[in-house]
């Protein structure tokens, strides 16, 4: 057969996909030997491959036009890294069956082009599914959380003063809000809490009480899950700061000295045990326990719904001797919180005194902690943190103006007076020591 490398021998095609068989002999030795080579076109560059034997080669070049017609004929083409991306590709798509890798190609980029720079794939995804699972939570009114709230709280065994204040508040901005506790957003909580004019603290407990509701909804799956409330995004008001006063020992004489005998148990227990006011008020006498040397705060009656035990100084218990009737609350004569604070301050008017706020409390943490010289025993007696106790309550006083607190009694003098005979005989005790010479060398 002459050879004619111009003109096709023949050419194989199949589905619009061509290969031209060549002939294409080759001599050596003098001699010639049959050869035909094939010729395509694969990824947009033309390709050869010799065959030998004729038959070989229209076998070879329908081979190569089926893989052509497949779009895989140019798979041999490919780099050693192309190879190994296409063969992760194909792995990873075998967990969607009937997914093919142009499809997926074709679906990320459609994908990627409409998000533009507003985000990954990954998260148009993780936002569909989370508008996914909101559409199959369950839904509750905030007043109906309200409700499962404060009884869950209930069962709980938390303070009567804590469940009053934090019903109270939540009353209030359910009030305000009858819808889904999902429509609830940041900006809807701070608008009410300027309508209701909270700022500072008044502004951050009413804060707290709704995060703790939202907190509590989260952990019933009526909010997502692993996610931020939209309370717990609203910041904090900044509180002002306020001066701590205390009273002098020679002012707590005289208000105790001007008080009614009625009134003088819960003065006194203010001031020689640090309680809470609501404590106070809700102190019984069979609490009390002179003999034993502390007072108990039940946990019903705390604020942290703690209980606690509280020392009984001496001139505490002087104090307390004077009532002849020891049954039942501390304060029979005043039938709430409110009537029992207006006396206090009003017996420090008839003393001639300014009423301090918290005046009581903040003294018995200054006396007692330059007396005891213990931040922990002094938090632990008064049911509050460490830090709390610095932040909140304690007043720089020296260790002879703890004494001088705690030793006003009834009918004792003046504490200045009683300072004088203490250096008196502090002095006198010295004067008495012998000092021991030494012996000569």
């Amino acid at each position: 057969m002459k050879a004619n490398t111009k003109q096709p021998l023949e050419t194989v095609t199949v589905k619009g996909a061509s290969v031209a068989i060549y002939f294409t002999p080759t001599r050596k030795g003098g001699r010639e030997y049959p050869a035909h080579t094939l010729v395509y076109t694969a990824a947009g560059v033309r390709k050869r491959k010799f065959v030998t034997d004729l038959e070989a080669a229209r076998k070879t070049a329908k081979t190569i036009a089926e893989q052509l017609s497949q779009g895989t004929g140019h798979v041999h083409s490919l780099s050693p890294q192309e190879v190994s991306d296409y063969s992760a590709a194909m792995r990873i798509l075998r967990a969607a069956p009937g997914v093919t890798l142009a499809s997926a190609c074709q679906q990320f980029v459609g994908a990627v082009t409409a998000l533009g720079s507003r985000g990954t794939l990954s998260d148009a995804v993780t936002t569909f599914l989370k508008v996914a699972s909101q559409n199959t939570r369950a839904t509750i009114k905030v007043a109906d959380l309200v409700n499962a709230f404060i009884t869950a709280k209930e069962h709980e065994g938390l303070s009567d003063a804590y469940l009053t204040d934090v019903s109270r508040r939540l009353k209030a901005f359910s009030g305000a809000f009858h819808v889904d506790v999902r429509s609830v957003k940041t900006a809807d909580i701070s608008v009410w809490l300027k309508s209701i004019k909270a700022t500072g603290r008044n502004f951050n407990n009413y804060r707290n009480a709704v995060c703790t509701l939202f907190s509590f909804a989260r952990e019933r799956d009526y909010l997502p899950r692993q996610e931020k409330t939209e309370a717990e995004l609203l910041g904090r008001s900044k509180e002002a700061t306020t001066e701590i006063g205390i009273y002098t020992p020679t002012e707590i004489q005289t208000i105790l000295n001007a008080a009614s005998q009625s009134l003088t148990s819960t003065i006194a227990i203010g001031a020689f045990a640090g309680l809470r006011m609501m404590e106070i008020f809700r102190l019984q006498w069979q609490q009390v326990h002179v003999a034993k040397g502390h007072i108990e705060v039940l946990a019903k009656n705390a604020k942290t719904a703690q209980r606690r035990l509280v020392p009984i100084s001496s001139n505490l218990a002087a104090w307390l001797a004077l009532q002849p009737k020891k049954e039942g609350r501390v304060t029979p004569n005043y039938q709430n919180l409110t009537n029992l604070s207006r006396a206090v301050s009003l017996a420090c008017e008839d003393a001639g005194l300014e009423m301090v706020p918290n005046g009581l409390r903040h003294s018995y943490a200054s006396y007692r902690l330059a007396a005891v010289k213990s931040a922990d025993q002094v938090a632990l007696e008064m049911g509050n943190s460490p830090r709390k106790l610095f932040a909140n309550y304690r007043e720089l006083v020296t260790e002879e103006d703890a004494q001088d607190w705690f030793d006003v009694a009834p009918g004792s003098p003046p504490p200045a007076q009683k300072r004088k005979e203490r250096e008196k005989q502090a002095a006198a005790a010295k004067k008495k020591i012998i000092p021991i010479r030494k012996a000569a060398a």
